[in-house]
């Protein structure tokens, strides 16, 4: 038996085709699904439809450090309002994901001038999602 290593190291992150890797003190990354991949409908008579979104899309939100030349891009990309593609590869688990036809949402909450900071919050949609999970 082997361990699934998924340390920091071995994790990359691209951003229209930059490197990110300056990660805040919060979960670096985080994905989810926009909507349900499928729906059943039951009728009363005891028959189910099954109804599959086209493109379910998915939600990714990244957490930066603060004052990093990769938070700077971000924040470029997201006050340019450009289209994003996004990859993620967890090297050590061999899982991957990558999202197009995106769009960063928004930004996150903004904690300064006290006796700590946030992170550099931004959220992510994608149109267009193919991930993996559960590695080799």
């Amino acid at each position: 038996m082997s361990l699934d290593n998924y340390s920091n190291d071995l994790f990359s992150v691209t951003v229209n085709g930059r490197t990110l890797s300056d990660w805040g003190e919060g979960q670096p990354w985080k994905d989810e699904p926009i909507k349900q991949k499928s729906t059943l409908r039951q009728g009363q008579a005891k028959r189910g439809i099954r109804l599959d979104a086209q493109a379910p899309g998915r939600r990714v939100t990244l957490n930066l450090n603060p004052g990093s030349p990769d938070s700077g891009f971000i924040s470029g990309l997201y006050n340019s309002n450009a289209n994003i593609t996004i990859t993620r590869t967890q090297i050590g688990t061999l899982e991957g994901a990558i999202g197009t036809e995106g769009i960063i949402e928004n930004d996150g909450p903004v904690d300064r001038g006290g006796e700590t900071i946030s992170d550099d919050m931004y959220i992510f949609a994608f149109n267009n999602w193919t991930g993996t999970k559960g590695g080799v």
